[in-house]
């Protein structure tokens, strides 16, 4: 079978310019109807995914993948925190384990503003390593150093080298004249202030060192929590599984206390479930472009089907096999099917290069957590949408290509 003849006919019939070129400007309004479909789809992806993922690289930016906590709250005892230590070097998904102080507590700065903000402990010679960001390397806070984030920063009016002040909430109680009395009020030194990438934690969250966190409590606490690092590839849902199963068979054989293993991540499942929903809905939705697209091409097929089918009958009657006729109408809807999965991808990605790079999408950072929306090109799903729009164009082209065959060679040039 001659493919390259069969190319120049199905090519030929396409760009006709019979009936003052009907057919070809139905040819192109189904290529650009495909191309559409194709485009909506991957710029919906494409911004989707890239706002899930850079939630979820920001998640992982601020505090390591697993925490191992007491359920109710309780603080984590030093026993438990050796036996996690231990557990740790027995794991080869665990890359180390520092213990956390954590609590809410008021914070005062220069503004004469105060705000509710959650203070967490950390070891610096431990904590930066185990997340999968450098945000916090050489921030070796020394003393009672603390670092902000630039929203909370701006409210309390402070910034690196000023003080402000911790008051703990454990710590209070009421005069009998009904004025509150603070026990303890700690000042604090900022040593930096930085970006965290997510609004909530810009606005809320206080690093310190482990020492300055112990004193806004009223008994000695090792820890509230453990933060545990994992090595790079490893799932964190599968290992927080994994530590959790120990932790539970531990606790049974009374070598420890009862404690589980969360995946910081899974703390926001909700939202990624949310996110996953609202892509699945509008996908449907943008998916009906491309079958309103199939439909034009199928119509787009059957005239051109009509229109040639003294050409098929002659082609018939001089030799031409009844597979090479089926194939001139499958290339033909392969080839307005490829040319409006590439036209729709090459636009995709020009759009999101340019929306990224010329005119980003502005959002509400207190409400989305991120201030841009960033648009992630994805090759593999290109390719994937693509290929599925140039499949469905074939099978599509199936109904025109099978009726060109079903029509005899004689009757087709009966009355031409």
């Amino acid at each position: 079978m001659n493919y390259s003849l069969i190319l120049r006919i199905a090519w030929r019939q396409i760009l006709s310019r019979s009936n003052s070129g009907f057919v070809r400007t139905v040819s192109l309004l189904s290529i650009a109807g495909i191309a559409i479909g194709v485009a909506a789809l991957l710029i919906l992806h494409s911004f989707m995914d890239g706002f899930s993922g850079t939630i979820m690289e920001h998640l992982a930016a601020i505090q390591p993948p697993l925490e191992v906590r007491v359920p109710g709250g309780y603080p984590v005892e030093k026993a438990d925190l050796l036996f996690v230590e231990n557990l740790a070097d027995s794991l080869d998904e665990i890359s180390g384990v520092s213990a956390v102080l954590e609590k809410t507590v008021v914070a005062a700065g220069n503004s004469g503003d105060v705000a509710g903000v959650r203070i967490r402990g950390v070891d610096w010679d431990v904590e930066p390593h185990l997340i999968s960001s450098d945000r916090l390397d050489g921030m070796n806070s020394t003393g009672r150093g603390a670092v902000l984030g630039h929203t909370l920063a701006t409210r309390l009016g402070v910034s690196a080298g000023d003080s402000i002040r911790f008051a703990s909430t454990d710590v209070t109680e009421f005069s009998s004249m009904g004025r509150l009395l603070v026990d303890t009020i700690i000042p604090v030194e900022v040593s930096a202030v930085i970006n965290y990438g997510i609004d909530e934690y810009n606005s809320s969250i206080i690093l310190t060192d482990l020492t300055t966190a112990s004193l806004l409590f009223r008994e000695d606490i090792t820890a509230t929590s453990l933060s545990v690092g994992i090595v790079s590839g490893s799932d964190p849902l599968h290992t927080a599984e994994k530590v959790s199963n120990i932790l539970r068979a531990s606790y049974i054989n009374d070598d420890c206390n009862y404690m589980v293993c969360d995946a910081f991540i899974s703390r926001h499942k909700n939202l990624f479930a949310a996110l996953g929903l609202e892509k699945t809905g509008m996908s449907i939705v943008l998916a009906l472009i491309s079958v309103v697209a199939l439909l034009n091409l199928l119509s787009a097929l059957n005239m051109i089907a009509l229109e040639h089918r003294r050409d098929t009958g002659v082609l018939r009657a001089i030799g031409a096999s009844p597979g090479a006729v089926l194939s001139t109408g499958l290339m033909q809807g392969g080839i307005i099917g490829l040319a409006g999965a590439l036209t729709g991808s090459l636009f995709a990605v020009m759009t999101i290069l340019i929306i990224n790079n010329v005119f980003p999408i502005r959002l509400e950072g207190s409400v989305y957590w991120i201030d841009v929306l960033p648009g992630e090109i994805q090759p593999v799903l290109i390719l994937c949408i693509g290929g599925a729009t140039v499949f469905a164009c074939l099978f599509a082209s199936l109904i025109p290509a099978v009726y060109a065959l079903s029509v005899s060679p004689s009757e087709a040039v009966r009355y031409e």
